[in-house]
C-alpha cells in the first residue's frame, strides 16, 4: 500500500491520504503523510501539510510514542507542535539527542521539566543544557537543575588520553575514554556480589564508580547491570535506567516487587501509562511499601475485590493504604 501510495502513479489516491481521506490505521496514515509532504508534487505536498496540521494532537502523540521511523519524529519536532506531541517526543528512548538539544531552545516551562528528566540524554549530550539556557522562557526551576546538573552530574573535566582496549566492544562503544578508564580501575578493587559480563565488574564494585560514569553505563545496558543499577541510591543513576533502556514488562514488574530501588523509580513507573496497563505491575505498586503513598492510594482503586481484600489486612503497607482498600472493598462488593 504504500509503495503504490509514494509511487505517484495514482495521483488520486496520494490526494486521498494526502488530505487524511483514506481510510488507513493512523500510524501508517500519519507516516505517508509526512512523507508526502516533504514529496515533490507542490499539490499534494500542501494537502498533507494542511492535514498534519488538523490532526489530533492526542492521535499524533500516540504515533509518535509507538513510531520508529525517526521521519515522523523529526517532522513534528521541526514545526510548532502541540504540547501533546512534544511531550511524545521527550518520552521518547530513542529519539536522537541532537534533536532534544534543538526542541530544548523553546520548550515552555511545563515540558522544560519533563526535558531535565532525561539524565540519560543530559549525560550523553551536555549540550542539551546549553540549548536550554538560551531559551527565553526558562523558568527558574529549569535554572536551578541546571546548576544542580553541572555540580553534581556532570563532570568537571574529562580524563585525557585513550584507555587501552581491554575491555568488551559494547562497553567501549557504551562510553567514553573517562568511563572505560574508570571501570578499569574499579576492577583492581575487590569484588563482591553479583557480576556484570559486559563490564566485569561486581555490584560492589560498580558502587564504586562516580554518579557521572555510572550514569553513562545506564544507557543500552545488559540485563544483569541494569538489574544492579536501579538498585542505586543514587535516584538519578537508578531513573536513568528506566530512561536509557528499552525494558520488558517481566523486568518492571521484578522493579516494582523489589523493596531495595528508592521510591523516585517507582514514582516513574507508577506515572507511566504504558507499564501501569498491566495488572500485576499495579498491583506490586499497591503493595511495595516503598511506593510513595499518594500513587499507592490512587493505583488502588485499579485493583480486585480479592487484591483490596488482602491489602486492608496487609501490615507491611502504610495505614493510608489498608483503609483505602477496605473502603474500597466495601464499595466494588456493594
Amino acid at each position: 500500500m504504500a509503495d503504490e501510495v509514494l509511487s505517484g502513479e495514482n495521483p488520486e489516491l496520494q490526494l486521498l491520504v494526502a488530505r487524511g481521506l483514506f481510510p488507513l490505521p493512523p500510524q501508517q496514515l500519519l507516516s505517508l503523510q509526512v512523507a508526502l509532504a516533504r514529496g515533490s508534487d507542490a499539490e499534494v505536498a500542501e494537502a498533507a501539510e494542511q492535514s498534519l496540521l488538523q490532526v489530533d494532537p492526542k492521535i499524533a502523540a500516540n504515533v509518535v510514542a509507538e513510531e520508529t521511523a525517526s521521519e515522523v519524529i523529526s517532522y513534528f519536532a521541526s514545526r510548532p507542535s502541540h504540547p501533546v506531541i512534544l511531550e511524545a517526543i521527550l518520552r521518547k528512548r530513542s529519539v536522537a539527542y541532537e534533536l532534544l538539544e534543538v526542541l530544548a531552545g523553546n520548550l515552555p516551562p511545563d515540558l522544560q521539566e519533563i526535558l531535565l528528566l532525561r539524565q540519560d540524554a543530559i549525560v550523553g549530550h551536555p549540550e542539551i543544557l546549553e540549548r536550554l539556557e538560551e531559551n527565553p522562557q526558562l523558568s527558574p526551576y529549569a535554572s536551578r537543575r541546571i546548576a544542580e546538573y553541572r555540580e553534581h552530574l556532570l563532570p568537571r573535566e574529562a580524563k585525557k588520553g585513550p584507555a587501552e582496549p581491554t575491555l568488551p566492544a559494547e562497553v567501549q562503544e557504551a562510553g567514553d575514554g573517562d568511563v572505560v578508564s574508570a571501570v578499569l580501575e574499579a576492577r583492581e578493587l575487590p569484588a563482591e556480589g553479583e557480576l556484570d559480563e559486559s563490564t566485569g565488574l561486581s555490584e560492589a564494585q560498580i558502587r564504586t564508580l562516580t554518579i557521572p560514569v555510572r550514569m553513562k553505563l545506564t544507557r543500552g545496558a545488559s540485563r544483569t547491570l541494569r538489574n544492579i543499577l536501579i538498585k542505586d541510591k543514587n535516584p538519578m543513576v537508578a531513573r536513568a535506567v528506566l530512561y536509557g533502556n528499552a525494558l520488558l514488562d517481566s523486568e518492571i514488574e521484578q522493579i516494582t516487587n523489589s523493596r531495595a530501588v528508592v521510591e523516585q523509580v517507582l514514582e516513574v513507573i507508577g506515572q507511566s501509562r504504558q507499564w501501569t496497563r498491566k495488572y500485576s505491575i499495579v498491583h506490586a505498586l499497591v503493595r511495595n511499601p516503598r511506593t510513595p503513598i499518594g500513587l499507592a492510594v490512587r493505583l488502588a482503586s485499579r485493583l480486585a475485590v480479592r487484591d483490596l481484600r488482602l491489602l486492608q489486612r496487609d501490615h507491611n503497607v502504610a495505614h493510608a493504604v489498608r483503609s483505602t482498600a477496605a473502603r474500597l472493598c466495601r464499595i466494588k462488593r456493594n
